[in-house]
């Protein structure tokens, strides 16, 4: 919440900040879907920053995490976003 919060505000280093610490929280708590959730804010945050190859990252992550939790709507959500991606990336 802090990390949208911020990146809402245009405080974008203190949300990239915010963002890898929800990342990080989730990990080590192993809340998965949770972490996936984080990744995927993070890329959105990175895209509306212009950050493009970053956001690429963070989506991916997001649906590595989503895949080992087990949902394919998300997996699937996750995609359409990293496929609509590739052409900014190439």
């Amino acid at each position: 919440m802090e990390a949208q919060v911020l990146s809402n505000e245009g405080r974008n280093e203190e949300a990239n900040a915010s963002y890898a610490s929800a990342i990080s929280s989730a990990r080590a708590s192993r809340f998965i879907h949770e972490q996936g959730l984080a990744c995927e804010l993070a890329g959105f945050h990175h895209k509306k920053i212009g950050n493009n190859s970053i956001a690429w990252v963070f989506f991916d992550q997001a649906k590595q995490c989503y895949t080992e939790w087990g949902s394919q709507v998300k997996v699937d959500s996750i995609s359409r976003q990293l496929e609509a991606f590739r052409s900014l990336i190439a």
